[in-house]
């Protein structure tokens, strides 16, 4: 796995699936008058540096409603057990890609202009493999949840470690953010990332980028100004509705 030049293009996968446990048809579900993937889709397209914005999904009522509003789409298979999986299937299809995104479908706030940092950092950091995005977190209380990710990070800004737990016996010292699940990857280390089996504590935490760090590849951390408002439940969805969107 050897550092890659940044002369191709930047692609951004939104992977969007209609049959989430928790929360069937959640990318179409609506949000201020628009589906839930629509907003992310649109937050992607003010980022800066992305070239080509494409939503991977395995339904056509998703499909439909994508092309409805101007999206590209890809079809992807129905069994691709992650989102990591679905934007690995896009991106064997765009070897002109030199840095491929995984804009999760579920982040309506999703933060343009943090994207556009983290494209910007991956292409002036070549050694970087894959990076993602943190917030600092001003009040500690929602860092002892178990549903908010945590991450260290060393001096340098590189991640040491991510858990759900807190505190563990992992931590080394260095600074705590909240994750927010953006990726960034060289497109050949996200096709041979894809092969990899999941790791022991990737199953342990139910975190897919603890795959990396287990087998010793460095994830940059780039800070995110703002937080993202993830939905993973439509209770969350509804307290999302109730607040409206950020001025």
């Amino acid at each position: 796995m050897s550092a890659h030049s940044d002369t191709g293009a930047v692609l951004a996968v939104i992977p969007a699936r209609f049959g989430a446990q928790r929360f069937p048809g959640k990318p179409l579900a609506p949000l201020w008058g628009r589906p839930l993937v629509r907003h992310v889709w649109e937050r992607a397209r003010a980022a800066r540096g992305l070239d080509r914005i494409v939503i991977a999904t395995d339904d056509e009522r998703i499909a439909d409603a994508a092309r409805g509003f101007g999206a590209e789409v890809e079809m992807t298979p129905a069994d691709c057990p992650s989102g990591t999986d679905r934007v690995a299937q896009v991106a064997w299809h765009h070897p002109e890609a030199a840095l491929v995104l995984n804009l999760q479908g579920d982040e309506p706030e999703l933060d343009s202009d943090g994207v556009g940092d983290l494209v910007a950092t991956m292409k002036a950091e070549p050694r970087a493999l894959m990076g993602t995005l943190a917030h600092r977190e001003v009040d500690p209380l929602p860092l002892a949840s178990e549903h908010v990710v945590k991450v260290e990070t060393d001096a340098e800004g590189w991640a040491l470690y991510f858990t759900r737990h807190w505190p563990t016996p992992e931590w080394a010292g260095g600074e705590v953010l909240r994750h927010i699940g953006v990726y960034a990857f060289r497109r050949p280390f996200l096709i041979e990332f894809a092969s990899w089996p999941p790791g022991a504590h990737e199953q342990q935490e139910r975190l897919e980028q603890l795959r990396a760090v287990e087998r010793g590849v460095r994830i940059r951390v780039v800070e995110s100004a703002i937080a993202s408002a993830g939905i993973d439940t439509p209770e969350q969805l509804e307290a999302l509705e109730r607040r409206g969107p950020r001025a």
